[in-house]
């Protein structure tokens, strides 16, 4: 009876509200809206019924939001769906979502408005995968989203939606290809990327940029601003570059970041929306369409034709991929370029270009196979081949066949390799060994370093069979004399160990291998004379103010040491007077407990030495600090001289020293290094007698206004003090031309300013001359700036840092000089061709092409020879020191000129000239 009353009771919409209950709606706010008015219950049922359908299309829009959100529309989302199970909130919870689509998500909107047109054109599935692309854009394409939105609607523009959207997308995929690739270079660099690949596209850009140093950041943003931006938008660039002067003082290295990204994303946009309208012209015009113009669209008209861009046509991805594959091989195979042109290009016949490409791409990985298969072979024999990866993976079938045609090459150096190893090398000859088979192993060498090889083998071999024979012979001897055993098997023994059994033998009278009892060793008292002598030599050098004192502690327990302490001290201390005056020229008021610490290193002969390498140091740091007692003098202490005293010299060292043959770029290099003593000698001779003020070291000290400074951290270049043949200019010339009038001087004018541009081209400076030949001698402050700051790099041929050195001195100075100089300068560049020419070959061999520049391929070359040397005598690469003659000493000059004309013509030496 309670049952049916409670059925009387309940309301005729009872049913309804406990199916929308048990559908998981909220019915209370339901319940209550159509029980404020029972007359009105039918017509608000209707609106209850709108009410959740709204409420359950909106929890279909709002149950994902796509990638491009923020976390804190992720939480609406949430909140929307929790407040949507109450359907009496489905207009509001539209109206908010309405709002907060047209910032984050307005495709959602426009393709909503549509939906109908849509599903009337049957494109539903379209719609959806639509809608599904442009959810998962990143936040950074939400602007370009915004720009196509208003289409979305109308199922008429779908191919340009589809253009526009996979456009969007190949711009994603470019940024996250560019995140990874950048995340791989910081990774090997030692930081920490992980997750960055799973970052938005702006964050993960802002997180790489945060990782690079701040080194040059302002001069990479000016640059960027300029060389990016000024080109689309001058007034753009003005605008941003007021910003950067502005950051300038006081902004942090995070609003420099921050900037740096601003400034990224402005000109990649800008790059890419230019290469997306010229790629799509160009598709045009590969599709017969023609345009008023022919070329592309420059960067200033990018803003004008975005304005004005017509309709975008569909790519196919798959046929543009296997085009391009296909234009790079064809590109190196041109006899398969006419087999698949009828396919290239052709839409309709992608599928038979694609299978076409693919047989071809089959080709080139069997290529690459046998040719990695045959360095392989040869990598197992020694020979260093990685140098051949590049040209594998260029072009692998052009790489085969230059790998055939050198085999025998190949073939020669792994034989020479084998011959070198097997030669005994124990007592003399292992450095030249060593350094040729490196040569070898390294270096794709010619024939003519092969055969130089060769003669080197036999050479090596035909000296070391012919002293195992006087080894033999004085092994015999001892034999002979009792001394030695004759059961000794001397056949297993390197040169070395029999030298040394021999030398034990004539030492001890026994062999290494006899016990050493008692007294009965010969000689047995060397030790006792030498440490005599070296105590003598000690005594006389502490009687001229030496301080010694340690040496002649030591002696006593270790007179062998020190007798090479104080061998190798004696050369230093015969060049005192030159390390004096280098010492005392530098401005010691600037750091006066370091000149204390200098003076009585002064006194130490063990110190001279790595005193004279710390000058170069000494320089900079002295250079960099404020004066500290401008009266400040520094008193050089000078030995008190005494009676000469003639200290023996062991003689073993000559009677038995070991003539090993050199090549003749190693004589070169010999003869020229003892010129360059006695050269040196008389310098510094001339140097005590006459004026102190042309010290190169006083140059590193205070840098003249017009010329770098040079540092004198290594050994000299080697000099010849032999004049070429017809490279110099005649000093009785020199003498006839000294009295030139004034006249004289402005008629020569003209040809001065010849020999001048006339150097800068042969050194390929033209910039420089065509500012000679525009503006005269208005130019000469420009051109020694632009030659002064090319002195003093290394790695480099020293001979090109001479060469740039004189030519500072030989510019013109308005006065007499000024057209001999200018000749001596027209000579140098007249011999530029040789050296030119010599370090193209030497890059070649290196498999680094000439860049066509001759100071670039110079610095290149010396970078190779640091890290890959020449055969012989190594090549000096480092700063130039000498001291050269003053601009006004025209004979001095001359002969310099003279000297480093030589150098730039030396003699071939085994096919290498240097």
């Amino acid at each position: 009876m309670s049952e049916n009353s409670d059925d009387e009771n309940r309301p005729w919409y009872y049913e309804r509200l406990q199916d929308l209950h048990h559908d998981g709606w909220n019915i209370t706010s339901i319940e209550d809206f159509l029980s404020e008015n029972e007359d009105l219950a039918s017509e608000r049922i209707v609106y209850t019924d709108f009410v959740v359908e709204l409420a359950q299309e909106l929890l279909e829009r709002t149950g994902y939001l796509g990638e491009s959100v923020d976390s804190r529309s992720l939480e609406l989302s949430r909140t929307w769906e929790e407040e949507l199970r109450d359907p009496m909130n489905a207009e509001r919870v539209l109206e908010e979502y309405r709002q907060w689509a047209r910032e984050w998500r307005p495709w959602e909107l426009e393709l909503h408005r549509g939906e109908g047109l849509w599903r009337a054109a049957g494109y539903e599935e379209e719609f959806a995968s639509i809608l599904s692309r442009f959810d998962f854009l990143d936040a950074s394409s939400l602007p370009s989203a915004k720009i196509i939105s208003p289409i979305l609607h109308d199922p008429d523009n779908y191919d340009e939606i589809i253009d526009s959207l996979s456009t969007i997308e190949q711009d994603e995929k470019r940024q996250r290809d560019a995140v990874s690739n950048a995340a791989k270079l910081l990774s090997e660099a030692g930081f920490d990327v992980e997750g960055v690949e799973k970052m938005p596209i702006i964050d993960a850009l802002d997180w790489i940029s945060q990782l690079h140093q701040l080194h040059d950041l302002h001069e990479d943003l000016r640059l960027l601003i300029l060389e990016q931006i000024a080109i689309f938008d001058p007034s753009l660039s003005d605008h941003h570059e007021k910003r950067r002067v502005a950051l300038i003082e006081g902004a942090s290295t995070q609003d420099l970041r921050n900037f740096r990204i601003q400034m990224d994303a402005i000109a990649d946009n800008l790059h890419q929306r230019l290469a997306r309208l010229n790629d799509l012209l160009n598709e045009w015009r590969g599709k017969g369409i023609e345009f008023p113009h022919g070329d592309s669209i420059r960067p200033e008209e990018l803003l004008e034709w975005e304005t004005n861009l017509p309709e975008i046509e569909e790519t196919l991805q798959l046929h543009l991929t296997a085009l391009e594959r296909w234009n790079q091989i064809t590109s190196l195979w041109t006899d398969v370029e006419h087999s698949g042109s009828q396919y290239a290009g052709k839409l309709e016949k992608t599928e038979q270009f694609i299978d076409y490409v693919d047989l071809l791409d089959q080709q080139w990985k069997q290529h690459e196979i046998e040719a990695m298969m045959f360095i392989e072979n040869y990598e197992h024999s020694g020979l260093i081949m990685s140098d051949w990866s590049e040209e594998i993976v260029r072009d692998p079938r052009s790489a085969v066949r230059m790998l055939k045609k050198k085999k025998h090459l190949f073939d020669q150096r792994v034989d020479c390799i084998e011959k070198l190893s097997n030669i005994d090398t124990s007592f003399e000859g292992q450095s030249i060994v060593e350094k040729r088979i490196n040569l070898l192993k390294e270096i794709d060498v010619d024939l003519e370093i092969l055969e130089n090889t060769s003669e080197l083998v036999e050479n090596l071999a035909r000296r070391g069979a012919r002293h195992r024979r006087m080894l033999e012979r004085d092994w015999r001897s001892l034999v002979a004399d009792g001394k030695a055993d004759i059961n000794t098997n001397t056949a297993s023994f390197s040169l070395l160990d029999f030298e040394n059994e021999i030398a034990h033998v004539q030492k001890y009278g026994v062999g290494s291998s006899v016990p050493k009892i008692g007294g009965s060793f010969v000689a047995g008292n060397i030790h006792d004379r030498l440490k005599t002598r070296t105590r003598q030599e000690l005594t006389l050098l502490q009687a001229s103010g030496w301080e010694v004192n340690n040496l002649l502690q030591q002696v006593e327990q270790e007179p062998v040491i020190v007798a090479q302490k104080v061998n190798s001290a004696r050369e230093a201390m015969k060049g005192f007077s030159s390390l004096k005056r280098r010492i005392a020229r530098l401005p010691w008021y600037r750091d006066l407990t370091l000149a204390m610490e200098v003076e009585q290193q002064l006194k130490d002969p063990t110190q001279l030495n790595s005193l004279a390498e710390s000058i170069p140091e000494l320089s900079k740091h002295l250079a960099n600090r404020p004066s500290e007692d401008e009266s400040f003098t520094l008193n050089v202490w000078t030995p008190s001289p005494t009676r000469q005293t003639l200290v023996p010299v062991p003689e073993h060292s000559q009677k038995y020293q070991t003539m090993i043959p050199k090549d003749a770029m190693e004589d070169a290099y010999e003869a020229i290094l003892e010129a360059v003593e006695v050269q040196d000698d008389e310098n510094e001779e001339s140097s005590d007698e006459g004026d102190e003020g042309n010290d190169e070291h006083l140059e590193a000290v205070v840098p003249a206004q017009d010329e770098t400074p040079v540092d004198s951290e290594n050994t000299r270049i080697e000099e010849q003090n032999d004049a070429a043949p017809n490279t110099s200019i005649p000093l009785a010339e020199i003498s006839k031309k000294g009295d030139v009038g004034q006249d004289n001087l402005n008629t020569n004018s003209v040809e001065v300013l010849d020999n001048l541009v006339h150097f800068l081209r042969a050194i390929q400076m033209d910039k420089l001359a065509d500012d000679a030949s525009k503006n005269g001698m208005e130019a000469l402050k420009n051109i020694r700036r632009g030659l002064a700051k090319h002195v003093g790099i290394q790695p480099r041929d020293t001979r090109v840092d001479r060469m740039l050195r004189l030519s500072l001195r030989l510019l013109p100075q308005n006065d007499k000089n000024d057209l001999l100089k200018s000749k001596m300068l027209a000579n140098i560049g007249d011999n530029i061709k040789n050296i030119q020419k010599w370090m193209r070959t030497r890059l070649e061999h290196r498999h680094s092409g000439s860049s066509d520049n001759f100071l670039d391929d110079a610095l290149r070359l010396g970078k190779a020879l640091q890290r890959i040397p020449g055969p012989g005598f190594p090549l000096p690469i480092d700063a130039d020191i000498r001291e050269l003659p003053d601009p006004d000493d025209v004979i001095g000059l001359e002969r310099e000129v003279t000297n480093i004309i030589s150098h730039l013509n030396m003699s071939t030496a085994g096919g290498i000239i240097a």
